[in-house]
């Protein structure tokens, strides 16, 4: 229960905060409305379930062959999460509204967002660095408990996401003048990752 108690609140602080992946949903709201948006965050949706798979089945494979080499991925994840919240915390800027993208099929729109979200290697890196923080060698199957973190974070990320699509276009006008809003979202996404590298780091 202490893990999910940590991890929820995480995911949800991250998921939050505007990045690529919420700029393209916006785009598609902003130019094919409410469902533009949906569909393109049900594509990142599903390219976030496609990285919780190849995640769980890299680190599964590393567990079976060294614990000690899975210990020392989770320490490496740490630090390039503490990497994160410094950039960051460093970075933290006005936030850019994206164009509205011109208005597409269904398809095209759901294709691009599970491409944008498949071939984005960051996201691919984020997901062996993010998840290994939450695994407890006394909490039973390790390619299970990353199963489980993993839906859950594709679960809070497409909802926010979703909620994104939904609200483009008012969000577009709330924000237009409160642009240090994404200011201290930054931040706190920062702090936020530079907490949980340090918690792994310090952690015995």
């Amino acid at each position: 229960m202490e893990v999910w108690l940590l991890f929820i609140p995480a995911c949800l602080a991250l998921n939050l905060t505007p990045g690529p992946d919420i700029f393209f949903i916006l785009s598609q709201a902003l130019g094919g409305h409410r469902r533009a948006g949906m569909l393109a965050a049900l594509g990142l949706g599903i390219s976030y379930l496609g990285h919780t798979l190849l995640a769980v089945v890299g680190l599964s494979a590393l567990v079976l062959q060294s614990a000690t080499a899975f210990t020392l991925i989770k320490y490496a994840g740490a630090a390039y999460l503490f990497y994160l919240g410094w950039s960051s915390l460093r970075h933290a800027s006005r936030l850019a509204l994206p164009a509205a993208a011109n208005e597409q099929s269904s398809w095209r729109i759901f294709r691009q967002g599970l491409t944008v979200g498949l071939l984005n290697p960051k996201v691919a890196l984020f997901f062996l660095a993010f998840l290994p923080q939450f695994v407890t060698f006394d909490g039973g199957s390790v390619p299970l408990q990353l199963l489980q973190l993993g839906l859950v974070f594709t679960l809070t990320a497409t909802l926010c996401n979703g909620g994104y699509g939904l609200l483009g276009q008012r969000l577009q006008r709330s924000l237009a003048g409160r642009e240090r809003f994404s200011v201290y979202l930054g931040r706190i996404s920062g702090i936020l990752m530079m907490v949980l590298g340090a918690r792994l780091a310090l952690s015995r």
